[in-house]
């Protein structure tokens, strides 16, 4: 019993000696608190002030309602069952194209193109930052040599000198921020780049390349069922197959006028691009509280575990 007591006592003790010497063993380490959060922080400082800004460059949008789903979700609800004795689908017509053409923005097919399109490789993969005095970009010169226009690039195992669009794809895509609204019916598309200008512009080319991209297959799409409808019409002695037919291609040759009368397609602009003025990262003074704070932190936590364990070693020692 006397046994017990004196261990319980121990162990009490050498908790009360562990809590009572948190103060003590963090003075002891003061130096070593004071020298990693000083260096730390230092490197933190040096970070933010040679990591370059960057701009956002933002649009709002709305997307455009395709007016020929109403007649066409119509026309389901009337001759639906009799169009599909001839192996005509109307559809519903209803279903809402603006997640897909978000989806679509920032795919790998679309995102691959564009960047091949407009030749942005070096700009995504080699620029390091923007010179504001001269409006152009600064390269890697390891990377890229701007004035001959030639990749000089170790490449990465299995890669070429030259980069594809593919090593730019994913630079591009954690640029872009798309929002969408659906209860106001509303599109806010961003993108990040350290030129302000070329955010601007990269961001209007996007718009005018998904737009024109959704113009195209509008009208191929039109154009498909038109023929078909047009074919099915001639066949069929069905007077009300027939007016069905005639219908849907009247519908359809709406559609494809009317995506042919307009460049914004789909997404219609409600408040342009405007060339951001100021930076939106990074936060300098927010970089340098967080490295000042966790590196003290950190300190503190290895002064404590260092001297609680050489206190515990003294105190099995004696």
């Amino acid at each position: 019993m006397d046994i017990n007591l004196t261990n319980q006592n121990q162990t009490q003790k050498s908790d009360d000696i562990k809590l009572s010497h948190l103060i003590e063993i963090l003075w002891s380490y003061k130096l070593f608190i004071i020298g990693f959060t000083f260096v730390c922080s230092l490197a933190t400082v040096v970070y933010a002030i040679y990591k370059p800004n960057e701009y956002e460059a933002k649009g709002i949008y709305m997307p455009k309602s395709d007016d020929s789903a109403g007649g066409l979700s119509k026309l389901a609800g009337q001759f639906g069952g009799i169009a599909s004795l001839a192996g005509v689908n109307l559809g519903g017509g209803g279903e809402s194209k603006t997640e897909v053409a978000i989806e679509l923005l920032t795919s790998r097919a679309f995102l691959q193109a564009f960047i091949a399109r407009h030749n942005l490789k070096a700009p995504l993969i080699a620029a390091q930052k923007w010179d504001e005095q001269t409006n152009e970009l600064i390269y890697d010169s390891d990377l890229y040599d701007a004035q001959n226009d030639v990749w000089v690039r170790e490449p990465p195992p299995g890669k070429q000198v030259e980069p594809t669009p593919w090593e730019a794809y994913e630079r591009l895509k954690k640029n872009i921020s798309v929002e969408y609204e659906p209860k106001k019916g509303i599109v806010s598309i961003s993108l990040t780049y350290y030129s302000p200008y070329l955010a601007a512009q990269w961001l209007e080319l996007l718009v005018k390349d998904i737009n024109y991209f959704w113009q195209q297959r509008t009208i191929d799409e039109s154009e498909r069922y038109i023929e078909v409808l047009a074919k099915k019409a001639q066949s069929t002695q069905l007077s009300e197959l027939k007016e069905i037919f005639y219908n849907l291609i009247a519908e359809k040759t709406k559609s494809s006028l009317l995506a042919q009368a307009t460049d914004e397609t789909m997404f219609e602009t409600v408040a342009k691009v405007v060339v951001p003025e100021e930076k939106s990262a990074p936060s300098r003074a927010l970089l340098c509280i967080v490295g000042f704070v966790f590196s003290g932190f950190f300190a503190c936590v290895v002064s404590l575990l260092l001297g609680i364990t050489k206190k515990q070693e003294e105190l099995h020692g004696n």
